[in-house]
């Protein structure tokens, strides 16, 4: 799977079927270049309301996985393509799983900046699985046990998305334990830097995870760059 980090927490992956799949396509984050019309997705994931993860969805026009909450916000608002699901199901497309998980959290649904339009039901993450790569997006979320067993041992994914940027999620300690705790191959930082109230150093994760589980690997990737996992 190539995974390609936009800043903040979205992503564009690559699957080993050929499918492009966007997750909370935030282009405004200031940290990545891409725009809107860059984006070319087969699938677009969603795992909350907040402006900072809706992003630019309703522009893309794409076949959309959200809560069931958020797809009917969705549709109201024109989004022609959209699939309802809760936590515990999964989805299939193109020859790929997506399984949605819980993520503790808030998700009234708002823009980027404005107030809340609505109730975006109960925020989520997702484990995207290729056949190859099982690609764990977190989502925004506080440490909660459910990452140890049902995740962990029942889900397994090899590659997470970890939230480091405190205040509004895990911060690095918590989020290595996340990762530990999951016991995935990889882990990727995310969701820090992009505000002031977030800044973080991702050297602290990267050596939280060493001593929560040591045959983990931390990959710092930069907005704008992928890695092949």
């Amino acid at each position: 799977m190539k995974i390609l980090f936009r800043g903040h927490s979205f992503f564009e992956l690559q699957t080993a079927t050929g499918l492009r799949i966007v997750i909370d396509p935030y282009t405004d984050n200031g940290l990545t270049s891409a725009k809107p019309k860059d984006l070319k997705p087969d699938l677009v994931l969603l795992t909350h309301g907040h402006g900072d993860h809706l992003g630019c969805a309703l522009e893309l026009q794409a076949p959309t996985v959200c809560i069931y909450e958020m797809s009917t916000y969705l549709s109201r608002k024109g989004l022609q393509q959209v699939t309802a699901m809760n936590i515990g199901g999964s989805y299939r497309h193109k020859g790929v799983s997506v399984l949605m998980t819980q993520a503790i959290h808030s998700s009234g649904i708002a823009p980027a900046s404005g107030p809340f339009d609505g109730y975006g039901g109960s925020p989520c993450g997702f484990v995207i699985d290729d056949g190859t790569t099982r690609f764990y997006h977190m989502g925004d979320t506080g440490l909660f046990g459910d990452l140890r067993t049902v995740i962990g041992e029942v889900y397994r994914p090899t590659v997470a998305a970890v939230p480091i940027g405190d205040l509004f999620t895990m911060g690095p300690q918590h989020g290595a334990l996340a990762a530990a705790w999951c016991g995935v191959q990889h882990a990727i930082p995310i969701h820090y830097d992009t505000f002031p109230s977030i800044r973080q150093d991702p050297a602290h994760f990267v050596d939280a995870l060493k001593a929560a589980a040591p045959t983990a690997q931390a990959h710092v990737l930069k907005p704008d760059t992928s890695i092949d996992l």
